[in-house]
């Protein structure tokens, strides 16, 4: 099973047509040149893929922050994750 930093960046690639040497843990979706709508695109497909849901991805989250938000959600048996939440 792919890790959740690989999961992202295998969405990432795959819909957004992005080059995969681009896509690594510290960079930004902002900084791949993705919109809000892209976000919620792709937060929709990783639901799909993972059941956790992401509310409210800010677009200066890093590819890795947002992996690690995702392993803590799924580890703490969490169905949603946000960015912006004080858990």
């Amino acid at each position: 099973m792919p890790t959740s930093t690989e999961l992202i960046a295998t969405t990432l690639t795959e819909t957004f047509d992005l080059d995969p040497s681009d896509v690594t843990p510290e960079r930004t979706f902002e900084e791949l040149g993705l919109d809000s709508l892209a976000l919620v695109e792709m937060g929709l497909m990783l639901q799909e893929r993972t059941g956790v849901t992401l509310d409210d991805v800010p677009l200066h989250t890093t590819i890795g922050g947002l992996a690690a938000l995702m392993d803590r959600a799924e580890a703490d048996g969490a169905l949603t994750a946000a960015p912006n939440s004080t858990r």
